[in-house]
């Protein structure tokens, strides 16, 4: 009877344990996991996608919290955008707003639309900040090099709150092959990385404010191995099945250079950058050829070796040649979990992302190239959305950028519904931009909060002229006191000289009186 009651209760505690589980399971993509964004708001494709945002995938739902659903399943999802209602269905269209460590995800006003952010990307980047909220750390944008490549980490962007100021920064290393040097430069919130090898690396940074509160953040290096080279410096131009026009950067293994291309806007391959500089840094040197062929034998062979050659420049060149193969995973992989850079077909089996949508089929059952041409549509719907540039440039948050140069130059914010001072570094930022203030003014006349997605982005900068104010008035006080003090220095001193004067005009009078008296006295008392 007890054997019964103990296996009645182990079989109890181990459903609980399983309920328990569940539960856990399920509130990764339930209560909590995404926060609903403002409603009548849109995500300006055009610019978020110039900037390096990613479309993923588009669908129909019945049910709100399915869009949800489906974004919370994607772990490279993190906004899920849904557009007006029509004939009981809402499209779902899913977008990866992270690119290198920065939110490049914007929003106007449009009445209908409806969005869901990931929660943890919403508290980093837009959530407002309160009145005794720690420092926000920025440790920069992440990287992809070639080996022996020198990187330069920043903390420049890093902001201190409600009038403290950053005292220290600190650097480490999380992840990655501990052989590195890194060292400090002249800036304190810099540190240089050398003698990095193939692999990923992840470093923290740690800011402390004068308050005594501190704040981390975290920054990616990934430096290029063999296999990963041919991916991001070989694959072939890749357009994609949308038909926008964006302006990309590829590096072309003939002529050993990056040169610019013309991007449809979505499902891109690894060799796609958005500036001609990251380009040559993740893949300076390279050299070989690529064989590549579409086959449902699931094999793409690229042909090249890596071999070392001396520091030029002050950069290791890290180059191919064709004397050595390497076999790339099977275009299509079956009976095992997919990984978060494969999508999964129909079927079950896992197909490498950057093969989706190339115009050949490589799911065994068609399902890379299904949905393209709905996507395609989907996106092209976005972009046609009439945007107001106005309210688009005029609620960007200001942006100083990576680069230390000192520009002085003003920003609208529309909380305030006034333009202020802050210092452009000289790289790196957007429209929210201007040279003067009227000019400032003029671009972003009738701008409110009504325009405005996220408050935050705003309330998390200073207001240069409120402090400079603060301190004029301050300094304007200090100066009236001083004022007020002489003033009244100078009225006691010419009150007591006034009374001196009057008491040594009484003397002279007194004594002048009694000479006279004296004198009376002595021409009435003299004897004839």
């Amino acid at each position: 009877m007890s054997g019964s009651c103990s296996s009645s209760l182990l079989l109890l505690l181990l459903f609980l344990l399983l309920l328990q589980r569940g539960a856990e399971g399920s509130a990764d993509c339930g209560s909590g996991a995404f926060r609903s964004g403002h409603d009548d708001f849109v995500l300006d494709t055009n610019e978020a996608v110039r900037e390096g945002a990613a479309l993923l995938t588009t669908e129909s739902v019945s049910a709100d919290a399915d869009c949800e659903t489906l974004c919370c399943q994607n772990p490279t999802c993190n906004l899920a955008l849904l557009e007006p209602r029509a004939a009981g269905t809402r499209t779902c269209v899913l977008f990866d707003c992270i690119y290198k460590n920065l939110f490049v995800c914007r929003f106007v006003n449009q009445v209908g639309y409806q969005s869901y952010i990931r929660t943890s990307v919403y508290q980093k980047y837009l959530q407002e900040q309160g009145k005794q909220a720690p420092p926000i750390a920025n440790a920069g944008r992440d990287a992809i090099i070639q080996p022996g490549e020198t990187v330069l980490l920043n903390g420049s962007e890093s902001l201190a709150l409600n009038e403290a100021h950053i005292t220290t920064y600190h650097w480490r290393q999380l992840k990655g092959d501990p052989g590195l040097t890194l060292e400090k430069t002249d800036h304190p919130d810099q540190v240089r990385l050398s003698n990095l090898k193939p692999g990923s690396y992840r470093f923290q940074l740690t800011v402390t404010d004068s308050k005594g509160q501190s704040d981390d953040d975290t920054v990616n290096v990934l430096v290029l191995n063999q296999t990963l080279s041919a991916s991001y410096c070989l694959a072939p131009l890749k357009v994609g099945p949308c038909r926008a026009a964006f302006p990309r950067w590829r590096y072309n293994v003939s002529t050993r250079s990056c040169e610019v291309f013309t991007f449809g806007g979505c499902k891109s391959n690894e060799n796609n950058y958005l500036s001609e500089e990251t380009c040559q840094v993740a893949c300076r040197g390279v050299t070989g050829k690529l064989t590549h062929t579409h086959t449902r034998t699931h094999t793409h062979t690229h042909a090249h070796t890596y071999t070392h050659t001396p520091v030029v420049n002050g950069l290791f060149y890290y180059l191919v040649s064709s004397e050595r193969s390497i076999v790339l995973p099977a275009a299509e992989e079956c009976g095992k979990a997919c990984g978060p850079e494969q999508m999964t077909c129909d079927s079950g089996c896992c197909l490498d992302r950057s093969l989706e949508c190339d115009g050949v089929s490589q799911c065994s059952d068609g399902s890379d190239e299904s949905d393209c041409s709905e996507l395609s549509q989907t996106f092209s719907q976005l972009l046609g959305i009439n945007m107001n540039d106005t309210k688009v440039l005029c609620t960007d948050a200001p942006r100083t950028g990576p680069c230390r140069a000192s520009h002085p130059r003003w920003y609208y914010d529309p909380l305030d519904m006034k333009c202020y001072r802050f210092t452009y570094g000289g790289c790196d930022g957007n429209m929210n931009n201007f040279e003067k203030e009227d000019e400032c003014n003029s671009a972003c006349q009738g701008v409110t909060s009504k325009n405005v997605f996220s408050r935050g982005i705003f309330t998390r900068y200073e207001k240069q002229d409120e402090e400079e104010g603060k301190s004029g008035s301050a300094a304007l006080a200090v100066i009236l006191a001083v004022a007020i003090l002489a003033l009244l220095a100078i009225l006691g001193y010419c009150l007591l000289r006034r009374r001196r004067r009057s008491a040594a005009t009484t003397r002279s009078a007194h004594t002048q009186l009694a000479e006279q008296d004296t004198l009376v006295y002595n021409s009435t008392t003299k004897p004839l």
